[in-house]
């Protein structure tokens, strides 16, 4: 590799240009929703001068201007070195940037010096164009930690190890593999109090190389022709976070079914075994509110279609499930069967809609179903008809689609092997070989099904979960963490995999409870499912040669504790969905590491095995079988133990981990929204019964989110305010709810309180303090 070097720089149109012998660049400015952005933007071939974005769209261009070596903007800045050309952002010095293949080396030194500008090229039949690669030198600071990266195995900080973006279909997830299903170049980097962001918008495959080769550097690196980086400034997490999901976009608000409870295994094989387990939940009554369906629906692995004899009737499977409440959910993978009369595939082949291979010719496989094609999904004409035939579903009342097999995974390619699990980078996806779109097949098949179920009811809120992805995914799908297994380990790496997820723009998120592969116990299950009662998405999920793990799979012992920690998700659903509706207006998760909200506490940075749900309340799961206590760490503020309301000041505190529930701790001064638990959610807003758990502080709020559930109509927001005078005692709550008069129960739990001398509204005593709010104000002295 060799430094990039400039001989000048002149602004022209708000437009930072770059010129040189060589290399051509420009740094542009861009505003949007409130939010500034730097794009830096390094080329040396004259076709990819004018390089859009997969990605980013919907930007206002933010004039910029020189003064001296500084490009300076509204609310932004940045300081250049031409010759060799480096920059320094916020807490970021990068020296040095640096072009050709990257190999692997010991010292940031040695990459300077592996070849000279100008040296020959050779072709390479490696589906890169001749001269590709950049890669940014990042100088470190003591005590800056990364963040980000999407989906990775490992603790919270992503420091100290070598990341690449290739999406990668790899069921065994090790503590130091990588690259897993998605990925997502974004880092999120803190250093104290202050944090940036940067993301490469660059969809070949892509290194960060975080201190793991030389601690005193960094490298962000890209195989592709160009270099286009967009840095963005803070000062707090909670500003990159927010600005990060304005540029990449932010996930829409989803039904409120896709908040429940959901059941599947690979496989259940038959629609007699569908049924079985449905009944299963009823009759021990554990709230249900999807089954899904895996790959042994389908004839012959064939998608679109349903075994005649297996599953003859999927409507009315579907019609009985829904007529109970409960969702059908089914698999759709991309790989489509090559055989004659098969209709989907004589139609995409008549209309060349499947990606092809050097020779311009159908490029064939194996993945399920054998010999199989893959369609390119990069083409529009190709997503509109991928998203249509989406109809086959509807019509037989599937309420979602999981995209699976999305890397894209495959078996096996023209007669071998395939390489690295998935198509070859020279296969042809138009005009661009697979190497530079990689990356975008599982987000471009999301965005068809999403978009084709979207057209085809315009009504109804589309849920799709995706295995594969990339920044940007979450505008069209969930994402679940693939094929963990039935391990304490995965119970724990769960977290900061879903932590990091939220950072990279993706809020629901979810690992399948239990674990895909191996075999569960019942201790396992139970902690697994309390802990899952917090994740966006909460599915239990097995495969093929496993223990069943069904929430009575384990015994009467087990399956207590399971149905508690079910029946507490149910509970929790109106604070969960409030969440997902703040989510979709400012891209914050619903799970959040602790810094997020505390990053003036050094201790909260690496916390891996806690989480905030929202802001207000922390959650530290058991982890390790047999499990009597564990410590917590609380952040700045006093907090609740939110089932005893035992009061705690911030710092480390044993706490007890019975198997019956998890430590959970609520923030002073929050209210937080409680139901009852129901069977399903079918029909269930706006909520009848409604608790506002109430942690005492100086000053009290709460936020409720209701709408019809699903559909576009607006929504109504209830608001509980109010305030504790710890000297006088005195407790004042004022509710501003339009839909008061449509609840049957509207009260505020005090949390830990167990008397009261006086109130102006009725109240009665559980184990708690529970005060009247149908009047919609109330007044205590405790």
């Amino acid at each position: 590799m060799y430094p990039v070097r400039f001989s000048g720089a002149r602004a022209e149109g708000g437009v930072i240009h770059l010129e040189g012998p060589w290399f051509q660049g420009r740094v542009e400015g861009y505003r949007k929703e409130g939010h500034a952005f730097l794009r830096v933007f390094v080329y040396h071939r004259p076709e990819d001068a004018g390089k859009g974005s997969w990605v980013v769209e919907g930007l206002a261009p933010l004039p910029l201007f020189l003064e001296g070596g500084r490009v300076l903007g509204e609310g932004v800045g940045l300081e250049l070195d031409l010759d060799p050309f480096g920059l320094r952002f916020s807490g970021l010095r990068a020296p040095l940037l640096l072009a050709g293949a990257l190999v692997p080396v010991g010292l940031p030194e040695e990459m300077v010096r592996l070849s000279q500008e100008g040296d020959a090229l050779k072709e390479v039949l490696d589906g890169l164009p001749l001269g590709s690669g950049y890669g940014l030198l990042l100088a470190e600071e003591e005590g800056r930690r990364y963040y980000g990266l999407g989906e990775r195995t490992g603790f919270l900080d992503k420091k100290g190890r070598r990341w690449t973006n290739w999406a990668t279909d790899d069921p065994h997830h090790h503590p130091d593999t990588d690259p897993l299903y998605q990925a997502h170049p974004f880092l999120l980097a803190k250093e104290g109090e202050r944090a940036w962001g940067l993301y490469l918008d660059e969809t070949w495959r892509t290194v960060f190389d975080l201190a793991f080769t030389d601690p005193e550097t960094s490298l962000v690196y890209t195989e592709g022709p160009t270099f286009d980086l967009y840095l963005i400034p803070g000062p707090a997490p909670l500003d990159v976070v927010r600005a990060y999901t304005a540029l990449t976009g932010r996930a829409p608000l989803p039904p409120l079914w896709a908040l429940g409870y959901h059941q599947c295994r690979w496989s259940y094989p038959d629609e007699k075994t569908v049924r079985k387990v449905a009944e299963g939940f009823w009759e021990r009554d554990i709230p249900l509110e999807a089954l899904w369906l895996d790959i042994d629906y389908m004839e012959g692995y064939k998608v679109f279609t349903h075994d005649p004899h297996r599953f003859p009737d999927l409507g009315r499977l579907a019609g009985d499930l829904r007529a109970r409440g409960v969702k059908l959910v089914a698999i759709v993978d991309p790989g489509v069967k090559k055989e004659e009369g098969y209709p989907v595939y004589e139609e995409g082949r008549a209309r060349g809609y499947f990606v092809r291979n050097r020779k311009d010719e159908e490029l064939v496989g194996a993945v399920w179903p054998q010999p199989a094609v893959w369609p390119d999904f990069t083409r529009e004409e190709v997503r509109d008809w991928w998203g249509g035939l989406h109809r086959f579903y509807l019509e037989r009342g599937v309420a979602g689609i999981w995209n699976d097999m999305n890397e894209p995974a495959a078996f096996q390619v023209e007669g071998r092997p395939a390489p690295g699990k998935t198509l070859p980078s020279t296969a042809k996806h138009g005009d661009r070989w697979h190497a530079e779109v990689h990356n975008l097949y599982g987000l471009l098949m999301s965005r068809a099904t999403f978009e084709g179920l979207r057209r085809l009811e315009p009504g109804r809120r589309p849920f799709v979960l995706t295995r594969s992805g990339f920044a940007g995914v979450q505008r069209y799908a969930w994402v679940w963490t693939g094929d963990n297994s039935s391990y304490y380990e995965h119970l724990e790496m769960s977290l900061p995999m879903l932590l990091n997820l939220g950072l990279s723009g993706v809020p629901f998120v979810g690992a399948d409870i239990g674990g895909f592969s191996g075999d569960a116990d019942g201790e396992l299950l139970c902690r697994w499912t309390w802990l899952g009662a917090f994740y966006p998405f909460m599915r239990n999920h097995s495969g093929k040669g496993s223990r069943r793990q069904e929430p009575w799979a384990f015994g009467k012992r087990w399956e207590r504790c399971i149905r508690e920690a079910i029946r507490f998700r149910y509970r929790l659903l109106p604070h969960l969905y409030t969440l997902a509706e703040e989510a979709s207006r400012t891209g914050l998760p619903l799970l959040r590491p602790l810094f997020l909200h505390h990053p003036q506490d050094p201790r909260a940075e690496a916390v891996h095995d806690q989480a905030l749900l929202g802001e207000d309340l922390l959650l530290a799961p058991a982890l390790r079988p047999g499990q009597t206590h564990r410590l917590v760490y609380l952040p700045q503020g006093v907090w609740y133990q939110a089932f005893t309301g035992e009061m705690y000041a911030s710092g480390f505190h044993p706490a007890p981990t019975p198997l019956e529930g998890i430590p959970l701790y609520q923030r002073a001064g929050a209210a937080i929204p409680f139901t009852d638990p129901l069977p399903h959610t079918e029909g269930a807003l706006p909520w009848r019964s409604l608790v506002w758990q109430v942690a005492l502080g100086e000053e009290i709020r709460g936020r409720l989110y209701e709408d019809e559930g699903d559909g576009y109509a607006p929504g109504l927001e209830a608001l509980l305010e109010g305030g504790f005078d710890p000297v006088s005692r005195r407790l004042y709550l004022r509710l501003k709810d339009p839909n008061l008069a449509r609840r049957l129960r509207v009260e505020a739990r005090l949390l830990g309180v167990r008397t009261l001398r006086e109130a102006t509204v009725p109240w009665r005593k559980e184990e708690d303090i529970l005060l009247d709010l149908r009047a919609g104000e109330a007044e205590a002295w405790l």
